[in-house]
């Protein structure tokens, strides 16, 4: 599913710098660029017309909090008589190895410089720098999240809090819910959507706790909200209701499975670095984080807070740790009760998983499902995306990669989530296409 960009005037990437005598750079032009485009677009950076063996610095910034920029850089050299990022290592930099989109993930905040960057935060200005540090090329693109004519607006109907967004195509259009995690509100999903809306999606970005008038807190969340969404977006004119799909990513990713397991009108379910076992509530852990027809469901680890802490600390652990998950996961019995029943979603799975998550045991969790889904002789395509070396941070690509170690907004805990930036950002540079494909094949 590609777009086609504006292209810039390749004119306005010079600096008038270079004299008669500076054969590196007189000719230097990048090719064509944008002026704008999606944050999760490719590009083909590539400076030309430089000669041979000269070492050119690529510099990318972007504006940051008062005072502060996003910046990454890389030195090249110009075998050939040019730097093309798709075929180019950097000598040295903010990333290592052939990265076409390495200085857009490795930004790293540190003290602005006047006239570097442009004072919107969603612009991103290119320079390539000679030997003295001189910029001879400069070039500036707008990332944006929403493609021109995508139209979203707030939902206040069946007591719903969300946003849809729909693509400017006339419609019914696929239709997918977009479920944050355990931090609430509309981290994630309204960023997932807005990008989905890009793709010819129609989106509806679903909060349901962690926000007014809903629960503050991810407990005993009802079933019935998300039946409500699903019957308010099939008799919406934007939808088909024959092709409405959930994808949602952590406590979001069980959610979607669960979701899927639990009504039939969702045909598709994408599920990030989930749980195919349900879990307790957050904080919350007396109870369950999700009940249907008034009851709450079997979850597993399901204690009062203070016996859990007890655990913890009768073991050495932290909380929110693979390990400490492992506390309850030998009770058979229990697991068995808390699985979810993946076999009766009624239509293709794309799990996304990294194998160093360090926030919860991803892979097992998700083996979970994977093995219920083999056992009971699952009907439809199941596909599992498995990185090596990422976390729990795998999402959309191309933006500056997220710390893997972060304070939960809610509990207030600092969360090892794993991987390393370079790894969780090819993961998602890997993932997303190929989850955007799923999507075109399933809906």
């Amino acid at each position: 599913m590609r777009r086609t960009l504006p292209v810039g005037r390749a004119a306005r990437n010079s600096i008038d710098r270079a004299g008669p005598g500076s054969g590196t750079v007189q000719h230097a032009r990048f090719a064509p660029l944008p002026a704008h485009g999606l944050v999760d677009e490719t590009l083909h950076l590539r400076v030309e017309g430089l000669e041979p063996g000269a070492r050119v610095r690529l510099r990318l910034a972007s504006a940051g909090a008062p005072g502060t920029m996003w910046m990454a850089e890389a030195t090249f050299v110009a075998d050939a008589g040019d730097v093309d990022l798709t075929r180019d290592a950097p000598l040295e930099g903010s990333y290592a190895g052939v990265d076409p989109m390495g200085l857009f993930w490795s930004r790293a905040a540190v003290p602005g410089v006047p006239g570097e960057t442009a004072a919107d935060p969603a612009v991103v200005t290119l320079t390539a720098r000679d030997a003295s540090g001189q910029a001879f090329l400069r070039h500036e693109l707008r990332r944006s999240f929403l493609a021109a004519g995508v139209r979203q607006a707030s939902v206040d109907a069946a007591g719903l809090v969300a946003r849809l967004f729909t693509p400017p195509a006339r419609g019914p259009h696929p239709t997918m819910i977009v479920l944050g995690g355990s931090d609430g509100g509309f981290r994630w999903c309204s960023e997932v959507a807005s990008l989905l809306a890009s793709r010819g999606f129609a989106t509806l970005a679903l909060a349901y706790f962690g926000i007014e008038p809903l629960p503050p807190t991810l407990d005993r969340i009802p079933l019935e909200y998300f039946e409500r969404a699903i019957d308010w977006l099939s008799a919406h004119p934007a939808v088909d209701p024959r092709r409405i799909g959930v994808i949602g990513a952590s406590r979001g990713g069980e959610l979607a499975l669960l979701l899927g397991a639990t009504f039939p009108a969702l045909r598709a379910v994408v599920a990030y670095v989930p749980s195919g076992i349900l879990w307790p509530g957050v904080p919350q852990m007396d109870h369950a984080a999700w009940t249907w027809q008034g009851r709450e469901l079997p979850t597993a680890g399901q204690m009062p807070l203070a016996d859990w802490q007890r655990m913890l600390a009768d073991a050495g652990l932290q909380d929110d740790t693979p390990e400490a998950y492992q506390l309850v996961l030998h009770d058979l019995g229990m697991i068995e009760a808390a699985t979810i029943p993946v076999e009766r979603i009624h239509g293709p799975i794309l799990f996304i998983t990294g194998r160093d998550d360090r926030l919860w045991p991803c892979e097992q969790l998700t083996g979970f499902a994977l093995r219920r889904l083999q056992e009971r002789g699952f009907a439809h395509r199941v596909e599992h995306l498995s990185y090596g070396g990422a976390g729990h941070a795998i999402g959309w690509p191309h933006v500056i990669a997220p710390a893997t170690r972060t304070t939960h907004p809610v509990t207030r805990a600092v969360m090892d989530l794993g991987g390393t930036p370079a790894a969780n950002a090819r993961a998602a540079a890997d993932s997303w296409p190929r989850m955007l494909d799923f999507l075109q094949r399933s809906l």
